[in-house]
């Protein structure tokens, strides 16, 4: 999955990566979006997740005591050690963004989960142990598991028993210090041909897991071979794509911000940067990278759009304006649309990027777009473009229930303007003549949406409901038929018809609104709000 081509741009994201998380961006810890310091001279020796030593109970306080020579010496080794315990901030943000499973978390039983634990405090190995104390001989066993290669050791170090807990723990811990070989760390990944051999091999996982939508296995997998290499652009790319698809464009963000340290000057990765901060709302690093992105890109769709979009994050919808201007003469899709699209894109809250979008594409997104702000017609006819002029019956669900539900809203503002005619006529305002013209209008529009509703393909689930639709339009085209004769003849049978079809006009579309409720199995989708009794499909007044 390319930067450009993932969901850092794209107006919908994945529904996958929300099931996955359940719509929650991922933040573990701040050491997770940070790279290790192993890019610098001043590097610790090695990196460590250390667990708390288990015991029998009995042995308890030597167990700890243990663990904390353990810490203490390797500490004073060179090594950056963490501790694994249920009171430390990175373990409890784990567990609360599920990385760590909750059963485990109440069972206290924390080493299951070692490996996301590990990749949190940017640890190389995780350290776990028992400490067994025998009548002459306490001994510890310990497993050694690197993060990069995810290969384990066993270990198995020993000290005369003595009164003095604190002396036994600290040559415990002097004994597992001294079997922690360099050997031991190539064979765990964590140094030579092991830790490039691993950290290859993590990012091979993650690029399969990307692809299968695992994303927060493949998020794992990039942070694991980055430890192995820092500064890998590729490892650096591949842990930018999965964050983004997981919802995590923070962490995306600080990634894209690795990378672009990593190769400087380079046009395309200051755009994704852009777009990466932009998601993250840091909108005034967005725009800088955008403009950066232009000293070389010049006026390039995707600078200009995403310029335009940071000035909108930023409350400047003047500015924006400026950009989308422009940005309409750059885009086949956009050309020809209405002269304030600019405007309405400058103060809308749409997240949809144009320039990553076929022409035929654009004119969905508009659609939608129209209708969500009220704009019946426009929408209406961009969603027909698509769907009609480039042959792709029939209307998805969500597509269909937008434009049926701009479709009602224009009839039902037919319906009122007929009835409108009617009042006009009785208390004298409107004339014979000028009544006449006025339902002759209503009629043309009428028959209009029904021959419209007529010529719809919509999905075998929407069918029943669409011919409720179809039969309600029909039946408002043979009401303003009726209406047309009375106000020419002035025969009350032909008002008391127009008014029984205008009624039975009006139930069909309830019971279609119904019907769709019901084939949905929930509300039905995209329905508008606020878009009636402004413009009609045809351009003129709705009353």
């Amino acid at each position: 999955m390319s930067l450009r081509s993932g969901p850092w741009r794209a107006g919908r994201a994945k529904v996958a990566c929300r099931a996955t998380v359940a719509g929650r961006a991922i933040a573990l810890a701040a050491a997770l979006l940070v790279a290790p310091a192993a890019w610098g001279a001043s590097a610790p020796k090695h990196s460590v997740l250390l667990f708390p030593f288990k015991s029998h109970w009995l042995s308890e306080p030597l167990a700890q005591a243990v663990t904390a020579a353990v810490a203490s010496q390797l500490s004073s080794a060179g090594y950056a050690v963490t501790e694994a315990r249920m009171d430390s901030p990175v373990v409890q943000l784990a567990v609360q963004e599920e990385w760590v499973p909750g059963e485990l978390a109440a069972a206290g039983n924390l080493e299951e989960a070692w490996q996301p634990l590990a990749i949190a405090v940017a640890a190389e190995a995780a350290l776990l142990g028992e400490v067994i104390e025998g009548d002459r001989d306490v001994v510890l066993r310990a497993r050694v598991a690197g993060t990069i290669s995810r290969s384990e050791t066993k270990l198995e170090v020993m000290a005369p028993r003595l009164v003095d807990r604190e002396a036994v723990a600290g040559e415990i811990a002097a004994r597992l210090l001294e079997a922690l070989t360099p050997e031991l760390w190539a064979e765990l990944g964590a140094e030579g041909d092991g830790k490039e051999a691993g950290a290859l091999a993590r990012y091979a996982a993650g690029r399969t897991e990307l692809a299968s939508g695992l994303y927060r296995e493949a998020v794992l997998d990039f942070e694991g071979a980055l430890l192995g290499e820092p500064r890998n652009p590729d490892f650096l790319r591949g842990s930018a794509d999965a964050r983004a698809a997981l919802g995590d464009y923070s962490g995306a963000a600080v990634r894209m911000r690795s990378l672009a340290a990593v190769i400087p000057s380079d046009a395309e990765i200051a755009l994704q940067l852009g777009y990466a901060a932009l998601r993250a709302g840091e909108a005034t690093e967005a725009e800088a990278a955008f403009k950066e992105a232009a000293e070389q890109l010049g006026s390039d769709p995707r600078v200009v759009e995403g310029l335009a979009l940071s000035m909108r994050a930023q409350n400047q919808p003047a500015r924006a304006q400026e950009y989308y201007d422009v940005l309409v003469t750059l885009l086949p899709g956009l050309m020809g649309t209405p002269p304030w699209l600019s405007g309405l894109l400058a103060n809308a809250k749409t997240s949809v990027t144009f320039s990553d979008l076929s022409p035929d594409e654009i004119s969905r997104e508009l659609g939608r777009l129209y209708l969500a702000e009220g704009k019946i017609p426009e929408g209406v006819q961009s969603l027909l473009a698509y769907y009609e002029t480039g042959g792709r019956p029939p209307y998805q669900d969500d597509d269909y229930m937008a434009v049926a539900a701009a479709l009602d809203t224009e009839a039902e503002a037919i319906a009122r303007a007929a009835q409108g005619v009617f009042a006009a006529q009785a208390i004298g305002q409107f004339t014979t003549e000028r009544a006449h013209k006025e339902m002759d209008a209503l009629h043309s529009r009428s028959d209009a949406l029904a021959t419209l509703a007529e010529k719809m393909q919509v999905s075998p689930r929407l069918d029943p409901a669409h011919r409720y639709r179809v039969l309600a339009y029909n039946l408002l085209n043979e009401s303003n038929f009726e209406a047309l004769m009375f106000v020419s003849t002035s025969d009350a049978e032909r008002q008391r018809r127009a008014e029984l079809l205008r009624d039975a006009f009006r139930k069909s579309v309830a019971q279609a609104g119904s019907l769709a409720t019901g084939l949905l199995g929930a509300e039905p989708a995209r329905l508008l709000e606020g878009s009636g009794g402004q413009t009609s499909l045809a351009g003129g007044p709705t009353e």
